[in-house]
């Protein structure tokens, strides 16, 4: 059960700093772009659903190497 959370807190947590830099980037180039608000948030939510699924598959990949 530990290395479950240990593994589950390292991925979000890489995934949440880069989240952080995908977010100022993506800022930037919308206000330069004149992208819509509606682009922005689309390609954060992707961004963040690649991010879950990531940490599901690294996190099931770990716990199965026993």
């Amino acid at each position: 059960m530990n290395k479950i959370v240990t593994l589950i807190c390292y991925n979000l947590g890489l995934w949440g700093i880069l989240g952080f830099f995908v977010t100022i980037l993506l800022g930037f180039l919308s206000c330069c772009a004149n992208l819509t608000s509606a682009v922005f948030y689309t390609a954060l939510i992707v961004f963040a659903i690649i991010g879950l699924t990531a940490t599901t598959i690294c996190v099931a990949r770990g716990c199965k190497k026993h």
